[in-house]
């Protein structure tokens, strides 16, 4: 995969996942908003709720169209950045309703108050849900700006989650089109694909995950509209609160295992991810301050022990060769908890770097697992949450001398401004 796609593919919730979301979303609009005012035919009203909740899911995610002008720093500073607030997500809303009124108005239609009320809240709330979706993996938002310009991350859902597709599968035979109904039933077949070849989801979860999947798509086919919606929406929400609540209870293993492993040290921040449709195994990695001395760990957290050992939970790259220059964890692994290596970096030496090199200063700005070492590329900075191959990946960044200073740094607060106080 190129660096260029790697970005892409690693730095969001995917498009397809905000798209399909975004239409049910649309479905359930249309059917539950109020009619009786409307001056649209029924068919030209449900297509634009459609349609603009698909678009509107995909709002925030314009930043794409810049964020990849100007090497990955360019990418790690923009994407994510101000069309994922609150503010610029609803003036994007805003102008998307404007164009659609505009769109309407050319084709002679003249829809009521009551139809441009609807479309204005599919618009306003669909880039809303996007940065909420957004907000519920590892990268993080910062919605909240200008008023406050810190990251916010959820920590609770892998970035590319298939029970969120499968939960869509009645789409199947809601939407009107044939076209539309193959693209659905097209990506329920990657999704099982997915589940089965990529080696991140064990076995008997991907049969389950594929049982799961017929079965919706028997709900689609049975069911009345409504109710095969509802449990679209009902497996959905379902998901994301399981998932939520187990990376709680996975937060507070962490918390506990750091304090009796790690006594003398300082637990700065934990990240607790999980693997796609399996809330029993959990990729994680400790910050922890050790005397004078950054200290990021990797490990795989193991929810169910006695059902499935931390050594047998399927990983993304905990296993292979990355950038990074790990040693081993001097703790022994358990069934809960294996030990995937670590990076010590002294903090002076990275107070440093963010006083006296302006790219690693901008850097530093989206950096949550901050390591520096010398490898074969040169003096490297990296955040440990994206390092997944052996090769410089793209929150990775060689400290050239002189420096490449950015043209354009935003505000956004250092996620380690905890350890970097005063740079």
């Amino acid at each position: 995969m190129s660096t260029a796609r790697r970005y892409q593919y690693t730095g969001r919730m995917d498009n397809v996942t905000h798209t399909i979301i975004g239409t049910l979303v649309g479905e359930v609009a249309a059917r539950v908003a109020p009619s009786g005012k409307s001056t649209l035919p029924s068919t030209t009203r449900r297509n634009l709720c459609v349609t603009l909740a698909a678009i509107g899911s995909n709002l925030p995610d314009a930043d794409l169209l810049y964020s990849f002008f100007g090497g990955k720093l360019n990418y790690l500073l923009h994407h994510r950045g101000h069309t994922h607030t609150i503010l610029i997500a609803l003036l994007l809303g805003a102008a998307a309703l404007a164009i659609t009124r505009w769109w309407l108005r050319r084709r002679g239609l003249q829809p009521s108050s009551q139809d441009y009320a609807l479309l204005a809240a599919v618009l306003l709330f669909t880039p809303l849900l996007h940065i909420a979706m957004d907000f519920t993996n590892n990268y993080g938002v910062h919605p909240f700006w200008p008023v406050d310009n810190r990251w916010f991350y959820g920590d609770a859902v892998f970035i590319i989650e298939p029970l969120f597709w499968a939960a869509c599968a009645p789409l199947a035979f809601i939407f009107k089109t044939h076209i539309a109904r193959f693209a659905v039933l097209l990506l329920m077949v990657a999704a099982i694909a997915l589940c089965f070849l990529t080696g991140m989801v064990p076995r008997p979860l991907a049969a389950a995950y594929s049982l799961l999947v017929a079965g919706m798509l028997l709900i689609g086919q049975r069911a009345s509209a409504n109710v095969a919606l509802a449990a679209s929406v009902v497996v959905w929400l379902g998901s994301t609160a399981m998932f939520a609540i187990t990376a709680q209870a996975a937060r507070s293993r962490i918390d506990a295992i750091a304090a009796q492993q790690f006594p003398d040290s300082t637990l700065v921040d934990r990240i607790v991810t999980p693997m796609p449709v399996n809330p029993a195994c959990w990729e994680v990695m400790m910050l922890q301050k050790e005397s004078d001395t950054v200290v990021v760990r990797r490990a795989m957290l193991a929810m169910a022990p006695g059902l499935l050992t931390a050594d047998r939970c399927l990983s993304r790259s905990l296993d292979i060769e990355i950038t990074a220059p790990l040693v081993p964890v001097p703790k022994q692994s358990t069934e809960q908890l294996k030990w995937y290596g670590q990076i010590s970096t002294p903090l002076a030496r990275l107070t440093h770097v963010a006083q006296k090199n302006c790219e690693a200063a901008a850097a530093f700005r989206f950096i949550r697992m901050p390591w520096l070492a010398n490898v074969k590329e040169g003096l490297v900075l990296g955040d440990l949450r994206y390092d997944r191959e052996p090769e410089l990946g793209f929150a990775e960044l060689v400290i050239a001398d002189p420096p490449n200073c950015p043209r354009f740094v935003p505000n956004w607060v250092e996620p380690r401004r905890d350890l970097l106080r005063g740079y």
